[in-house]
């Protein structure tokens, strides 16, 4: 008699997203099985590498964001159209746990926290620029993001 194969699981990895679904026009609807790799060694306890596969993507690796909330997935696609999000590919939703959000995985230096990068380099009325910009683009579609707060002092 044959057994069947082991599965095995990458240490402190999620096991119970598999599938997920995927987004692009062209691949609108298809299934995409997910491999998860690792957690990246950032903290984040929610941000995951995996590997994306499906009948059009022979292997992509990705990461993948648990979002215990609601997601914007427009606004994440509005950002990512204009470069300031890495790309979203899908998601998987199993009922009562986060919504997995599969999404372009960006190595630094392609992408890294502020708060990683060099600050004593940064020009101040730059990052103020680049923010206003990203502003701009979130408001020609009337979107928010839920983290920016109009800074008032007393």
């Amino acid at each position: 008699m044959t057994e069947p194969p082991k599965i095995s699981f990458a240490p402190l990895t999620p096991r119970i997203y598999d599938l997920c679904t995927l987004f692009e026009p062209e691949l609108n609807g298809e299934v995409g099985l997910l491999t998860f790799v690792s957690r990246p060694n950032d903290g984040y306890k929610r941000l995951f590498l995996a590997n994306l596969t499906s009948s059009s993507i022979p292997g992509l690796q990705v990461l993948v964001k648990l979002v215990p909330r609601s997601y914007s997935q427009e606004v994440h696609k509005h950002m990512a159209d204009n470069g300031l999000a890495p790309k979203l590919y899908g998601y998987a939703e199993v009922d009562g746990v986060p919504t997995a959000y599969v999404m372009e995985h960006l190595d630094p230096p392609t992408w890294q926290t502020f708060f990683e990068s060099d600050t004593s380099a940064v020009d101040p009325t730059q990052l103020q620029e680049a923010v206003e910009s990203i502003l701009k683009t979130l408001d020609s579609k009337d979107h928010v993001h839920g983290d920016l707060r109009t800074l008032t002092t007393s």
